[in-house]
């Protein structure tokens, strides 16, 4: 028990329980301060305080590949417009983002443009990330040019490297997918991505401007069977946010 008049903690100033010992070949009982309560609480401050160190540089970490863009790097559900019309789309997004993983199960995110498809897609994308998941958005069209000019680069490994994140990333968004050049190779291609990730049961969502008839008919009938089977399918109809200031 803790002495009026003994040792206190040089921290806190609380007495110090004493903790009395009978040492062997005759040197009697010696008596040692035990450890203060609130060394106990500084170590489990300083844990949890380099638990959250940990977990922000491994977010910037994977912020840094996600595919994030300047124009969406503040994108996130608090800022995305809610009404009464977007509000059960925007709802069942945050749900997904909080659910997951689910089995390999992703989001289809159809509409015209300027409503905002893209910015879900990061929201989902950054609140994932949030939670630890490799997360990754890529604009389709965009990544399709990069594959192109990494086989008349410097680094053709860049493609197998790109590949390689986009087969294996926890969560994948395909956004503005169905507006690639349509080519075998691209055909091929995305089949290669998306059966990969079908297989390991691993979620991929899309946003794209066309309805689902017209999707079938640009990736075929293969791709739109997986995706079928795994998506949940959203039609995003509301006004577009860019043209809302036309007159």
């Amino acid at each position: 028990m803790p002495h009026e008049h003994g040792p206190r903690c040089a921290r806190c100033g609380r007495p110090l329980e004493l903790f009395t010992l009978d040492l062997p070949f005759g040197l009697g009982p010696r008596s040692w301060p035990g450890e203060c309560a609130c060394e106990a609480e500084r170590r489990e401050a300083e844990a949890r305080e380099h638990r959250h160190q940990e977990h922000e540089r491994k977010v910037q970490r994977l912020l840094r590949s996600s595919g994030i863009g300047l124009r969406h790097r503040d994108a996130g559900f608090d800022t995305f417009e809610v009404t009464p019309v977007t509000r059960p789309v925007v709802e069942v997004c945050r749900a997904f983002a909080e659910a997951f993983p689910e089995g390999g199960k992703g989001l289809t995110l159809a509409g015209p443009p300027g409503t905002g498809k893209t910015h879900l897609g990061v929201a989902i994308t950054r609140a994932l990330i949030e939670r630890g998941f490799r997360a990754v958005i890529v604009n389709v069209p965009h990544l399709f040019l990069t594959f192109r000019s990494s086989f008349h680069g410097a680094a053709p490994q860049r493609f197998d490297e790109t590949l390689d994140l986009l087969t294996t990333c926890d969560h994948l968004v395909l956004d503005d997918l169905g507006r690639e050049r349509q080519t075998e190779w691209v055909q091929e291609t995305l089949y290669l991505i998306l059966n990969a990730r079908y297989e390991e049961r691993r979620a991929t969502t899309i946003t794209t401007n066309l309805d689902l008839d017209a999707l079938r008919l640009r990736l075929g009938e293969t791709i739109l069977d997986r995706l079928a089977e795994t998506n949940q399918a959203y039609w995003c109809q509301w006004p577009s946010y860019r043209r809302r200031n036309e007159p």
